[in-house]
Protein backbone atom coordinates (compact mmCIF):
# COMPACT_ATOMS: atom_id res chain seq x y z
CA UNK A 1 0.00 0.00 0.00
CA UNK A 2 1.51 3.36 -0.97
CA UNK A 3 1.58 6.24 1.50
CA UNK A 4 -1.02 8.99 1.18
CA UNK A 5 0.17 11.99 -0.81
CA UNK A 6 1.25 14.95 1.28
CA UNK A 7 -1.09 17.88 1.33
CA UNK A 8 1.66 20.27 0.22
CA UNK A 9 3.41 17.93 -2.24
CA UNK A 10 4.65 19.83 -5.25
CA UNK A 11 3.98 23.24 -3.73
CA UNK A 12 6.87 23.01 -1.26
CA UNK A 13 9.56 23.00 -3.89
CA UNK A 14 8.05 25.95 -5.71
CA UNK A 15 7.45 27.89 -2.54
CA UNK A 16 10.97 27.12 -1.26
CA UNK A 17 12.60 28.25 -4.49
CA UNK A 18 10.76 31.57 -4.35
CA UNK A 19 11.60 32.35 -0.74
CA UNK A 20 15.10 30.93 -0.57
CA UNK A 21 14.00 28.32 1.98
CA UNK A 22 12.41 24.98 1.56
CA UNK A 23 15.58 22.93 1.57
CA UNK A 24 14.77 19.48 2.79
CA UNK A 25 17.07 16.79 4.04
CA UNK A 26 17.31 13.55 2.19
CA UNK A 27 18.91 10.27 3.05
CA UNK A 28 22.05 9.35 1.20
CA UNK A 29 23.08 5.81 0.39
CA UNK A 30 25.69 6.07 3.15
CA UNK A 31 22.93 6.46 5.71
CA UNK A 32 23.56 10.03 6.76
CA UNK A 33 21.13 12.85 6.29
CA UNK A 34 21.79 15.55 3.73
CA UNK A 35 21.57 19.34 4.06
CA UNK A 36 19.63 19.53 7.34
CA UNK A 37 19.31 17.18 10.26
CA UNK A 38 21.58 15.08 12.39
CA UNK A 39 24.41 13.13 10.89
CA UNK A 40 24.13 9.45 11.65
CA UNK A 41 27.66 8.56 10.56
CA UNK A 42 31.01 10.09 11.36
CA UNK A 43 32.18 12.83 9.02
CA UNK A 44 35.68 11.36 9.10
CA UNK A 45 35.79 7.91 7.64
CA UNK A 46 38.86 5.82 8.42
CA UNK A 47 41.14 5.42 5.46
CA UNK A 48 44.44 6.43 3.92
CA UNK A 49 43.55 10.13 3.44
CA UNK A 50 44.55 12.30 6.40
CA UNK A 51 43.34 15.74 5.26
CA UNK A 52 43.17 18.18 2.39
CA UNK A 53 46.71 19.36 1.85
CA UNK A 54 45.85 22.27 -0.44
CA UNK A 55 43.84 23.43 -3.42
CA UNK A 56 45.94 24.49 -6.39
CA UNK A 57 45.06 27.36 -8.71
CA UNK A 58 46.82 27.88 -12.04
CA UNK A 59 47.60 31.52 -12.76
CA UNK A 60 49.89 33.56 -14.98
CA UNK A 61 50.63 35.97 -12.10
CA UNK A 62 50.78 34.48 -8.60
CA UNK A 63 51.67 37.80 -6.94
CA UNK A 64 48.62 39.59 -8.33
CA UNK A 65 46.31 36.74 -7.31
CA UNK A 66 47.88 36.58 -3.83
CA UNK A 67 47.30 40.34 -3.42
CA UNK A 68 43.66 39.96 -4.47
CA UNK A 69 43.13 37.05 -2.08
CA UNK A 70 44.68 39.08 0.74
CA UNK A 71 42.48 42.11 0.03
CA UNK A 72 39.26 40.15 -0.52
CA UNK A 73 39.57 37.28 1.95
CA UNK A 74 42.27 38.27 4.40
CA UNK A 75 44.69 35.68 3.01
CA UNK A 76 48.26 35.59 4.27
CA UNK A 77 51.19 34.91 1.94
CA UNK A 78 53.21 31.89 2.86
CA UNK A 79 56.23 30.12 1.50
CA UNK A 80 57.20 29.97 -2.13
CA UNK A 81 59.40 27.61 -4.10
CA UNK A 82 60.64 26.95 -7.57
CA UNK A 83 60.09 23.31 -8.54
CA UNK A 84 60.37 21.15 -11.66
CA UNK A 85 63.86 22.42 -12.43
CA UNK A 86 62.77 26.05 -12.10
CA UNK A 87 59.90 25.71 -14.58
CA UNK A 88 57.15 26.22 -11.99
CA UNK A 89 56.84 28.79 -9.20
CA UNK A 90 54.53 27.78 -6.36
CA UNK A 91 53.29 30.37 -3.89
CA UNK A 92 51.32 29.21 -0.88
CA UNK A 93 48.55 31.44 0.47
CA UNK A 94 46.70 30.70 3.70
CA UNK A 95 43.00 31.58 3.97
CA UNK A 96 41.71 30.60 7.40
CA UNK A 97 42.26 26.84 7.73
CA UNK A 98 42.72 26.40 3.97
CA UNK A 99 45.97 26.51 2.01
CA UNK A 100 45.91 27.56 -1.62
CA UNK A 101 48.85 26.75 -3.87
CA UNK A 102 49.21 29.29 -6.65
CA UNK A 103 50.90 27.74 -9.67
CA UNK A 104 52.77 30.14 -11.96
CA UNK A 105 54.59 28.49 -14.86
CA UNK A 106 57.99 29.91 -15.80
CA UNK A 107 58.32 27.89 -18.99
CA UNK A 108 55.91 27.58 -21.90
CA UNK A 109 56.70 23.86 -21.91
CA UNK A 110 55.48 23.16 -18.37
CA UNK A 111 52.19 21.27 -17.99
CA UNK A 112 50.67 24.18 -16.04
CA UNK A 113 51.48 26.54 -18.94
CA UNK A 114 49.71 24.14 -21.30
CA UNK A 115 46.78 23.96 -18.84
CA UNK A 116 46.52 27.78 -18.83
CA UNK A 117 46.62 27.82 -22.63
CA UNK A 118 43.76 25.31 -22.91
CA UNK A 119 41.55 26.29 -19.98
CA UNK A 120 42.74 29.63 -18.67
CA UNK A 121 43.31 30.40 -14.99
CA UNK A 122 41.43 28.50 -12.33
CA UNK A 123 41.26 25.34 -10.28
CA UNK A 124 44.10 23.01 -11.23
CA UNK A 125 44.01 20.23 -8.65
CA UNK A 126 43.03 19.16 -5.15
CA UNK A 127 45.84 17.76 -3.04
CA UNK A 128 45.22 15.18 -0.33
CA UNK A 129 47.58 14.37 2.53
CA UNK A 130 48.01 10.60 2.70
CA UNK A 131 49.80 8.40 5.19
CA UNK A 132 51.35 6.04 2.61
CA UNK A 133 51.48 7.20 -0.98
CA UNK A 134 52.43 3.75 -2.29
CA UNK A 135 49.40 2.18 -0.57
CA UNK A 136 47.03 4.78 -2.03
CA UNK A 137 48.51 4.36 -5.52
CA UNK A 138 47.99 0.58 -5.28
CA UNK A 139 44.47 1.03 -3.95
CA UNK A 140 43.64 3.50 -6.74
CA UNK A 141 44.93 1.13 -9.43
CA UNK A 142 42.84 -1.70 -7.93
CA UNK A 143 39.76 0.56 -8.08
CA UNK A 144 40.39 1.33 -11.75
CA UNK A 145 41.73 4.86 -11.24
CA UNK A 146 44.75 5.44 -13.47
CA UNK A 147 47.73 7.17 -11.90
CA UNK A 148 49.51 9.82 -13.95
CA UNK A 149 52.64 9.19 -11.88
CA UNK A 150 53.40 5.48 -11.61
CA UNK A 151 55.84 6.19 -8.78
CA UNK A 152 55.97 9.12 -6.35
CA UNK A 153 58.17 12.10 -7.18
CA UNK A 154 59.48 15.11 -5.27
CA UNK A 155 57.06 17.93 -4.50
CA UNK A 156 57.21 21.25 -2.65
CA UNK A 157 58.27 21.26 1.03
CA UNK A 158 60.15 17.95 0.76
CA UNK A 159 56.94 16.02 0.07
CA UNK A 160 56.46 13.01 -2.16
CA UNK A 161 53.60 13.42 -4.62
CA UNK A 162 51.75 11.49 -7.31
CA UNK A 163 48.80 12.55 -9.44
CA UNK A 164 45.69 10.53 -10.27
CA UNK A 165 44.01 10.97 -13.65
CA UNK A 166 40.87 13.14 -13.56
CA UNK A 167 38.92 10.75 -15.83
CA UNK A 168 38.66 8.29 -12.95
CA UNK A 169 37.74 10.87 -10.31
CA UNK A 170 34.82 12.88 -11.59
CA UNK A 171 36.91 15.17 -13.78
CA UNK A 172 39.12 16.44 -10.93
CA UNK A 173 42.90 16.11 -10.99
CA UNK A 174 43.90 14.75 -7.57
CA UNK A 175 47.38 14.97 -6.10
CA UNK A 176 48.42 12.54 -3.40
CA UNK A 177 50.85 14.18 -1.00
CA UNK A 178 52.97 12.40 1.58
CA UNK A 179 54.77 14.69 4.00
CA UNK A 180 57.96 13.76 5.80
CA UNK A 181 56.96 12.02 9.03
CA UNK A 182 58.21 14.88 11.22
CA UNK A 183 55.93 17.47 9.51
CA UNK A 184 52.69 15.52 9.10
CA UNK A 185 49.58 17.25 10.37
CA UNK A 186 47.76 15.81 13.32
CA UNK A 187 43.98 15.76 12.77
Amino acid sequence: MSPAPRKDAGAGAKRGSQTGGGRRSSRTSAGSEGIAGKTETSRRAPGPVIAISHIAIATANADALADTLAAALGAVRGEEEMIDDGELRVLFVHVGPLTLELLEPRSVHHTVARFLGRRGPGLHHVSLDVSSIEDVLARSRAAGVRPIDETPRSGAHDTRVAFLHPKGLGGVLVELCERPRATRRRR
